[in-house]
């Protein structure tokens, strides 16, 4: 026994040792964004890229952006205002970049340059249509106009590429498609935005919580220095200020929960053995199963979850259940080999039971579910081999009867154990049961609306609707994907889209639609603008023209090279990553009133569809949802065959529905007070099911080794331990863990009862069942 230990011990060491290495060195991240938690699912490599991953490409570019929005009622006190902010954000660590686009005449100067070698090959939407209509001569007064405004920036370069001025009129509309990104008036107040870029790794590697920290501070102290009398008004928005909100709310929670529940573990430890030895011995059991979980979903993928560390974490709870049955078992002289003996069948078969129910989870496409399984089932064997190979190691301590825990127990126990019930009652009972449980599951309402699953913040959702009515940014980014073999078709796709979307914005329906059409024309298009420039504009207006400028006009060269969109324009305008993601282009939209009429404009454009991010990654949860009921119901299923081998059809049954109407009755109990049911309802479930059906087991198996007082009142700490655990989490803010809380809450308690009801401790009833 002590060679087994020490050999365990030793590896418990290794596995240790590589997971620190593994986290610690980076080879194996522990990430806490949302947005790494879907799209990772296992696809074909040359199938085109779902929906849902390039939402999440979308969401992680936008997750590099924050917006302040700066209001005052005096022009000159904003800009100063703003400016100073700006600079103090633009030095806090984490801060890659800030833009003022109400002050900065740089991206305009940027954008200018770009495009001025191509200026012949570019037209904005108004000069086209007069064009194309034949009417160049409202271009050509155009172009008087610009050459002999006071304001105008013209040049020898700039005259001799572009003689008819149509640049400044293409920049001046795709600054509009482009949204509000000034200085906006409204309410005899001003309002103007500070845009900033994140550093890549801000989020990933977790100082998020400090850049935000140290904004608010920025925001509060220039509010405090301003003068009341200025009206100064600061509001923020992105996924940063979410996150980090949702994290601090979830933190405090867990934190209380916690502290609560580790000091009542320690006290229910201390009080039933009156020492510390046994406490030392469920610490030992828990810490190998977590430290095994971590080892192996570090070695076999690239990173963690955190969601997955939590579940895996959550069921490794388990493994007090195994410290338990073995620490309670009474020191009557035996050694520690018959000790052992005597828990290890209903120990092996409750293993059994719960790793075969978790690596169902692990055939499943979605990552999350995977890295749960492995982290589960490592977690729980390793929390086996410590109760049989290094707990016996330990001095033996007896229960003292007396204290408090254990004359409770005696009371719920005698209570309990006048549930007799007919063989034959049970038998019909299980079948109820599993039949309610499998109705319940197919009708019962579920919601996988994201927006349940985070504790939400007021101020900043309202802040957020401020800037997005003001200033026509952030908020919901709804968008239209474009797919296409090649640049080309895309942005001719692109181009029939805005063609589509038109008359929506016309009339308000879309607030401004924008993509990579817009920047970059096709070639096609290109072509277009190069004919109707020459036709309708030089040949019958450069002799007009020509006496009025300062150089002579050039024909245009039908052999100019053409905007592409290639390498060369995405180094020099990162942002266009957010119009392109692979072989899909991207036509952002804004201020969309009615997503049905998009959906509808663009119907016959094949290659195009409307996607709403929000509605995808719902989309997506009950796809996790469904692959997590349908392993739940083959978990049930190899259950009820390990059950029935091992003790007949009938009593198999009866070990089967208790589980089952655990889950049963926690399921509709929750649904009855409110309760959504989604993914992590049906993933707490599964913890339900696994802690339910050992209580049973251990019932069970007890009965086969005479160990059945020892073996209730190790199911009966277990239970305490496990209200403690989890059923505080109930108490939580946050709604997902809330739900979770909720569900084991009612589950275990009723499983509890259940084991008592469908497996009888009478000699009598165990007579009946032989």
């Amino acid at each position: 026994m002590a060679v087994r230990g020490g050999i365990w011990g030793i590896l418990l060491l290794i596995m240790a040792t590589f997971a620190i290495w593994q986290v610690t060195s980076g080879k194996a991240r522990i990430d806490g964004d949302v947005l790494s938690l879907i799209g990772l699912e296992k696809t074909d490599d040359t199938a085109r890229k779902p929906d849902i991953e390039t939402v999440r490409d979308l969401l992680a570019n936008d997750a590099n952006q924050a917006i302040i929005m700066v209001s005052a009622n005096q022009q000159d006190m904003l800009e100063t205002a703003t400016r100073a902010l700006a600079s103090d954000i633009t030095n806090i660590p984490g801060t890659k970049s800030v833009s003022l686009p109400g002050y900065d005449a740089g991206n305009l100067a940027r954008l200018s340059d770009f495009y001025l070698p191509h200026a012949q090959s570019l037209l904005s939407d108004r000069d086209r249509a007069l064009l194309r209509d034949g009417n160049g001569e409202a271009v050509y007064q155009n172009a008087v106009k610009t050459l002999y405004a006071p304001a105008s920036m013209l040049s020898a370069a700039s005259l001799r590429a572009d003689p008819f001025s149509l640049l400044p009129v293409f920049l001046a509309e795709l600054g509009n498609k482009l949204g509000s990104s000034g200085i906006v008036q409204r309410d005899n107040h001003f309002h103007t935005p500070i845009i900033i870029s994140l550093s890549p790794d801000l989020r990933r590697q977790g100082p998020d919580i400090a850049w935000v920290g140290k904004v608010n501070d920025a925001i509060a102290n220039a509010q405090s220095t301003a003068d009341q009398s200025d009206g100064l008004t600061i509001a923020k928005t992105g996924q940063v200020f979410f996150a980090v909100a949702e994290a601090t709310a979830a933190k405090s929670d867990v934190q209380r929960i916690a502290i609560i529940a580790t000091l009542g573990i320690f006290a229910m430890v201390l009080s039933v053995f009156f020492s510390p030895l046994p406490l030392i011995g469920t610490l030992i059991t828990v810490g190998s199963g977590l430290i095994a979980g971590i080892a192996a979903v570090t070695l076999i993928f690239d990173g963690i979850h955190a969601i997955a560390l939590v579940f895996g974490a959550s069921l490794i709870g388990i493994s007090v259940d195994y410290a338990l049955h073995y620490l309670v078992l009474p020191a009557d002289g035996k050694s520690p080999t018959a000790r052992v003996a005597t828990i290890r069948s209903g120990l092996s078969l409750g293993l059994l039971t719960s790793v075969c129910g978790f690596a169902v989870l692990a055939i499943s496409p979605a990552i999350l579910l995977a890295q749960i399984a492995v982290y589960s089932i490592a977690g729980l064997i390793a929390a086996y081999v410590t109760v049989l190979f290094i707990l016996p190691l330990l001095p033996v301590r007896s229960v003292k009867h007396r204290s408090l825990i254990p004359r409770a127990y005696q009371k719920f126990d005698d209570t309990l154990r006048r549930l007799q019930l007919p063989r034959l009652v049970r038998g019909v009972g299980a079948l109820a049961i599993l039949g309610g449980f499998a109705v319940c599951v197919l009708f019962i309402p579920t919601d996988d609306d994201i927006r349940h699953l985070g504790h939400g913040n007021d101020t900043l959702t309202t802040q957020a609707r401020l800037i997005g009515d003001t200033m026509g940014m952030g908020g919901n980014p709804v968008f239209i994907r474009i797919d296409g073999a090649d640049s080309q078709t895309r942005l001719q796709t692109g181009e029939a889209v805005q063609n589509a979307l038109r008359p929506l914005i016309k009339d308000g329906t879309v607030g401004s639609g924008f993509g990579l059409s817009d920047m970059i024309p096709s070639i096609k298009r290109q072509d277009e603008n190069r004919t109707l420039i020459k036709d309708q504009l030089f040949e019958t207006y450069a002799p007009k023209l020509a006496p009025l400028l300062p150089i002579n006009i050039q024909t245009p060269n039908p052999d100019a090279p053409y905007l592409h969109a290639d390498a060369d324009a995405f180094a020099q305008f990162p942002e266009l990553a957010n119009l392109h993601d692979g072989m899909t282009d991207i036509v952002r939209l804004n201020a969309v009133t009615d997503a049905n009429a998009v959906a509808t404009a663009i119907a016959d454009i094949d290659a195009a569809r409307l996607i709403n991010p929000r509605a995808t990654i719902t989309d997506q949860f009950a796809h996790y949802r469904n692959w997590a009921t349908a392993g739940l119901a083959i978990a049930l299923l190899i259950a009820g065959i390990l059950a029935m081998a091992r003790y007949g059809v009938i009593r198999g049954l009866c070990v089967l529905g208790t589980p089952a109407g655990a889950m049963l009755v926690a399921l509709g109990g929750a649904a009855a007070i409110g309760i959504t049911i989604n993914f992590f309802t049906i993933m707490a479930l599964f913890l339900v099911f696994a802690i339910g059906a050992d209580y049973v087991i251990f019932f069970s198996e007890s009965q086969k080794h005479g160990q059945q007082d020892a073996t209730r009142f190790a199911v009966f700490l277990s239970l305490i331990s496990s209200i403690l655990a989890f059923g505080l989490l109930a108490s939580s803010s946050v709604p997902v863990v809330s739900a979770i809380g909720t569900i084991m809450a009612i589950g275990l308690p009723t499983a509890w009862v259940l084991s008592y009801a469908m497996c009888p401790t009478s000699v009598k009833a165990d007579q009946s069942d032989a």
